[in-house]
């Protein structure tokens, strides 16, 4: 299950509310939206929420009962009701107020629904299902492998363990060398890919 980014101008809804996206786009300059991924969102749905090279903001979510999203720089959202692409929409406006070009990834945090983060230097970033024996370099396989602007020896893994984010760097060098193994990831992880400084 890969989600969507997006990024660009939107539309504004009624007076005070956060804007909205277009039903007509460019899906090849705002989106990603693959079928089935466009769920709506509910009051106590707990969202990954994953923010490339942004680890603070990067975590768990919890629509709370009033239907309400609460952000780090953006504040309070109501968005229960709403579809996650029209999430992701009013996330990617607010935060490029702060973010040069963000790139954010939403999966349903729930135990039925198990998915990997992966953002950064790679050619499909996304959110993509997580299967038992899955490693590091697979995932990354499955967005598409490394793009040019890749930096191989840096990629870093964020993990939630007893509630807690803890992050630690790989050598994906090392790894397609042969010289360290390839590690299993789990359910949640968020991948980020650094970008090589020429």
């Amino acid at each position: 299950m890969r989600l969507f980014f997006l990024s660009g101008a939107f539309f504004f809804g009624l007076a005070g509310q956060c804007p909205v996206i277009p039903h007509l786009f460019d899906p090849i300059a705002f989106a990603k939206v693959e079928q089935g991924s466009s769920f709506q969102l509910h009051a106590g749905d707990r969202l990954a929420i994953a923010v490339y090279r942004e680890e603070d903001l990067s975590g768990v979510y919890e629509i709370d009962p009033a239907g309400a999203l609460n952000f780090p720089l953006v504040g309070e959202m109501r968005v229960a009701g709403l579809r996650v692409d029209e999430l992701l929409g009013r996330l990617n406006w607010n935060l490029r107020k702060y973010l040069v070009n963000p790139q954010v990834s939403v999966s349903r945090a729930e135990t039925t629904i198990k998915s990997i983060s992966v953002l950064g230097q790679v050619k499909n970033p996304g959110a993509f299902d997580y299967a038992p024996g899955l490693t590091v370099m697979r995932v990354i396989s499955q967005a598409g492998g490394f793009d040019r602007a890749a930096n191989k020896r840096k990629i870093r893994v964020v993990r939630i363990v007893s509630g807690k984010k803890e992050s630690f760097m790989i050598n994906g060098s090392a790894i397609i060398n042969g010289e360290e193994d390839d590690p299993a990831v789990e359910s949640g992880d968020m991948i980020f890919v650094s970008e090589a400084i020429f």
